[in-house]
C-alpha cells in the first residue's frame, strides 16, 4: 500500500469521517482522492500540503486521546474554538487553532 493510502485509511479511521468527507477538508473531489488511494497518484503540491497537514493533527490527537476519544473531540463543539467544532475547522482549513487546542489538550486544559 502505498504511503498516500495509508494515510488516508489512517485520518478516515482515526476521525471515523468518509472519503467524501477528507475530499472536502482537501477542497478537492472524492474521485481525486479515491485515485490518489487505490491508483498510486501524487497529489499536487497544494493538495499533498494540506493531507500532511491533517496527517499531522491526527498523529498529535493520537498521542495525546484514546482511539475512541478522537472522534468524539472531532465533532463536539469546543468553547477553545469560539463554540465551533474541531471538524469544521479543518473544513475550513484553520489547523493552526486546532493544533492550539491539541496543545492545550496536552498541557491537560480542559478543551
Amino acid at each position: 500500500m502505498a504511503v498516500q493510502a495509508r494515510t488516508i485509511e489512517q485520518i478516515t479511521e482515526d476521525f471515523s469521517i468518509s472519503i467524501e468527507t477528507l475530499a472536502r477538508f482537501l477542497n478537492t473531489s472524492t474521485r481525486t482522492v479515491m485515485r490518489w488511494k487505490k491508483e498510486g497518484i501524487e497529489p499536487s503540491p497544494q493538495h499533498r500540503e494540506r493531507l500532511e497537514k491533517i496527517a499531522y493533527i491526527d498523529r498529535r490527537l493520537r498521542q495525546v486521546l484514546k482511539p475512541d476519544a478522537i472522534d468524539r473531540w472531532l465533532h463536539a463543539y469546543n468553547d477553545s474554538l469560539g463554540g465551533k467544532r474541531p471538524i469544521d475547522l479543518l473544513t475550513k482549513g484553520q489547523y493552526d487553532k486546532l493544533l492550539s487546542a491539541i496543545a492545550q489538550l496536552e498541557e491537560g486544559v480542559f478543551v
